[in-house]
């Protein structure tokens, strides 16, 4: 058992870090583009919130709580178990706090025609994008180390 929940522990934040990455690989592409195109791949990536994003968290928190509580050698004072939950909740509050409303805000003026401004208020989201997949990265080394193991 504590391999099939490692196992999907690690997918779904492979789920996080793959999408994190193709959208900063297909977003400013799509931000030059502009208009209609540009608003629907923000309106697509704000949705993924709640069909990819939300979803991954809640299977990472559940595994890796469920991982804490069978297994002996970990435990919840250890760091990179506290960072691992501090990190999914970080992403929870970017997610509605930032990405929801930031997305919504791109596309909406991508819909409106002015593309300066969904610029610089892509660059915004784009900032906290680069501290989400940081924070995920950095994560992912401490689970790996074991820091505080």
């Amino acid at each position: 058992m504590g391999t099939f929940l490692l196992f999907i522990h690690i997918v779904a934040v492979t789920a996080w870090l793959g999408a994190n990455v193709t959208q900063f690989l297909v977003t400013p592409a799509m931000q030059r583009t502009g208009g209609a195109p540009a608003a629907e791949w923000m309106r697509q990536t704000v949705g993924m919130g709640t069909r990819l994003y939300t979803p991954a968290a809640g299977v990472i928190l559940v595994t890796g709580v469920w991982m804490v509580l069978r297994e002996s050698l970990f435990d919840f004072e250890q760091v990179f178990v506290t960072v691992g939950i501090l990190v999914v909740i970080i992403g929870a509050v970017l997610g509605i706090r930032v990405f929801g409303p930031g997305g919504r805000d791109v596309a909406a003026l991508h819909d409106a025609g002015d593309e300066t401004a969904a610029a610089v208020a892509h660059k915004r989201l784009a900032m906290f994008g680069i501290i989400d997949t940081a924070l995920v990265l950095i994560t992912i080394w401490m689970m790996v180390d074991k820091t505080g193991l």
